[in-house]
């Protein structure tokens, strides 16, 4: 994939592209539910009818059979976990800071024309290294200051995903009362009966935190965030045309600035998420504590967001805690 569609920062029109598909996640990330599972796995037969990959109406209906499902009334959800690291210094290796665990529930409906509309909901939260539990509070190792942790929740992350005439596959939104489309750029390989997926996102946009509002939690007036999703899945189950979902394992790996609530305010550097992630059949297997903690303190996170939130503005980890957070005085 081109890296670099979006690598410089934009316009307040120009970026909305990239806010879209760079919003969740700590942004992290796209349709994270990149971070979206299986809502009903069914077990592949022996028919296939094979994918031409190439072809951008196929390619498109084969990402969302993948990351979701097909069928318009399954709801998704998919796990992800991992470490964050700080990068401060190109002289000093990268320091494991912090863990994350989280999950996503999508569910799609394919349009007339074969674009799809995507309803998504993602909430993560964050993990000591040496003990494995979910954390409320951080003792951030560069400044020794002890921090409220927030966690990630990010009601509506919705989509449309089109195939389109200039880019093949696209993210088509409404902005100002006009349509735009923004590259969605699917990456695939075959290996025998193995189909791996590569998605990217290389963007850099306007800070909704501006560091003259929150000298504290801005880490700039342009957030730069790249996010690489890679799968894996079976080929056989991806041409199955007998079922509407796919099952997958993978990775999402992320680069972007300092978490608003680390207080990092605009010292050099950046974060680094290296997380596993895989479908499910069903909310029930997520881990117990995750599922435990999601009850208690976000359980309208089990499900997508309803046909009614269409439209509505995206959510992204900057957007909600400028939302429900106020600025800290400078130190």
């Amino acid at each position: 994939m081109d890296s670099n569609w979006m690598n410089k920062p934009h316009t307040r029109r120009d970026a909305l592209g990239s806010m879209l598909m760079a919003g969740s996640m700590a942004g992290g990330g796209l349709l994270l539910s990149a971070c979206a599972g299986s809502g009903g796995l069914q077990k592949a037969k022996a028919e296939r009818v094979p994918v031409d990959l190439k072809d951008p109406a196929q390619s498109l209906r084969t990402f969302i059979k993948l990351t979701g499902d097909l069928d318009p009334v399954k709801e998704t959800p998919g796990w992800f976990g991992g470490t964050i690291f700080g990068d401060t210094q190109r002289n000093r290796p990268l320091m494991p800071l912090i863990g994350v665990e989280g999950f996503g529930v999508v569910r799609t409906e394919v349009q007339p024309d074969g674009s799809f509309k995507v309803f998504n909901r993602e909430c993560a939260f964050y993990k000591d290294l040496k003990t494995g539990e979910f954390i409320d509070k951080w003792t951030n190792p560069y400044t020794k200051e002890v921090c409220d942790v927030k966690p990630i929740h990010n009601l509506t992350v919705n989509a449309h995903l089109i195939v389109s005439e200039k880019f093949g596959t696209a993210i088509e939104m409404d902005f100002d009362g006009k349509l735009m489309a923004v590259p969605l750029r699917l990456g695939w390989e075959t290996f025998g009966d193995k189909l791996f997926s590569t998605f990217e996102v290389h963007t850099a946009f306007p800070s909704e935190l501006t560091p003259e509002k929150w000298p504290r939690e801005s880490a700039g007036k342009v957030l730069r965030i790249a996010e690489i999703f890679q799968r894996f899945a079976s080929l056989a189950e991806v041409e199955n045309p007998a079922t509407t979902s796919a099952d997958y394992s993978g990775t999402w790996t992320r680069v972007g600035p300092w978490l608003p609530w680390m207080r990092q305010g605009q010292a050099d550097g950046s974060l680094l998420f290296r997380t596993f992630m895989t479908k499910l059949s069903g909310i029930d297997q997520l881990p117990a504590g995750l599922r435990r903690i999601t009850e208690e303190r976000l359980p309208e996170f089990f499900q997508a967001p309803p046909a009614s939130s269409w439209g509505s503005k995206n959510d992204s980890s900057f957007s909600v805690y400028a939302k429900e957070s106020t600025p800290l005085p400078p130190k």
